[in-house]
This record gives C-alpha cells, sequence and structure tokens, in this order.
C-alpha cells in the first residue's frame, strides 16, 4: 500500500495566486470541480480561482468544493453510479462522480476559506491538499504544490500547517485559523506552542 501524501494549510485567494502560478510554470494542469453531477459535465478549470464557490463555506467544517488536479492532458474517470439515491425528495439523484480511489493520476486539493454567521462566528478554515496514490503523475503534481507552498508559506511547527502570508496578517488582527469553528479556539492554529 503506497503512503499518502498531504500538507494542511491556511491560505487566502491572494496567497494562492503565486502557488497556482509556480505549478503552472512547472507543469500542464487542470482542476475539475468534483462534486456529483446530474450529467458528466464537471467544470474544468486551467486557474481555479476562476471557480465561482472557489473559496466559500457555507458551513462552519469546511470549504464547500474541492478539485482534483489531474495532468492536462488527462482522460476525466468519472463513472455512473445507477443506484444513487438523492437524500432530497423530489430531487433527480446525482450519479456521476468520481472514485477518489480509482483517479490515480490526480491530487485531491480543498481549497482554505471564510465562513462567517452569527451562529459560529467567522474564521479562515483549513484546507488541504494530498496524493491518492504513488502514481508519478499525481507525486509530480503534489510535490509541485509542496515546493511552491513551502517556499512561499510560513510553517507552524507547533500545529503542523503551512500558513500563507495574507493569512498569517488574518491571525494577527484577531482571526481564526481552524480546522472547524464548532472547535473550542484553543484548537486553532498556533505559531508557537502555548505557555504552560
Amino acid at each position: 500500500m503506497t503512503r499518502r501524501h498531504s500538507i494542511y494549510h491556511y491560505a487566502t485567494r491572494a496567497d494562492y495566486e503565486p502557488v497556482f502560478a509556480d505549478v503552472a510554470a512547472q507543469l500542464a494542469v487542470k482542476y475539475v470541480d468534483e462534486a456529483w453531477r446530474v450529467e458528466p459535465d464537471f467544470p474544468v478549470y486551467l486557474y481555479p480561482l476562476d471557480a465561482i464557490r472557489f473559496d466559500i463555506c457555507r458551513w462552519p467544517h469546511g470549504p464547500d468544493m474541492a478539485f482534483l488536479v489531474f495532468p492536462a492532458d488527462a482522460v476525466l474517470p468519472f463513472e455512473y453510479w445507477p443506484n444513487r439515491k438523492s437524500l432530497v425528495p423530489d430531487e433527480v439523484p446525482k450519479k456521476y462522480g468520481f472514485h477518489v480511489l480509482g483517479n490515480y493520476q490526480c491530487v485531491i486539493f480543498h481549497p482554505c476559506g471564510v465562513h462567517k454567521s452569527e451562529q459560529w462566528g467567522e474564521g479562515l478554515l483549513r484546507g488541504w491538499l494530498a496524493t491518492n496514490s504513488g502514481h508519478p503523475d499525481s507525486l509530480a503534481i503534489f510535490n509541485a504544490f509542496k515546493k511552491s507552498i513551502k517556499k512561499r508559506f510560513e510553517y507552524f511547527r507547533f500545529s503542523g500547517v503551512y500558513v500563507g502570508a495574507e493569512a498569517v496578517k488574518y491571525l494577527e488582527t484577531g482571526g481564526r485559523l481552524t480546522e472547524s469553528l464548532s472547535r473550542p479556539v484553543t484548537d486553532d492554529a498556533k505559531r508557537l506552542a502555548p505557555a504552560a
């Protein structure tokens, strides 16, 4: 079994811009919206910030959007799931999706985003990037991201996350960097270990 590689991070749109440029300079890739579909019309982006839902977080525990990042010339391996049902009455079931464990050429990318609501408050929710196999394409894409993130982001050793410069500013002005706004503030990402 291949060890999975992942990077947890906090970033704003401005933090992501140079990372996407770095990756594009190294590899030709495409970003595919991996949400289930009624038809196999998955939106494909060369520049992920063009996606309307890029950094939207309707829920307090994570971004709405996830991308599968493929080589630009890869065939999209979506599948038809004939028995998939909708949980919403009278809604047409979305039967086209990706079997992520079978998409060996891709990397899974969940971008960060801010959630703000009366119930949960406001915070920048953690993003992550991960391989799902040891396929050379998957590793090459992951390594291109990793190289750029390590060069451009600050590493918060205590929390084990990389944080972009604008996300650091957000933290310094009182913003929360968190996996979920339902978790206590004491669980938020920290630059340094708390004083004992």
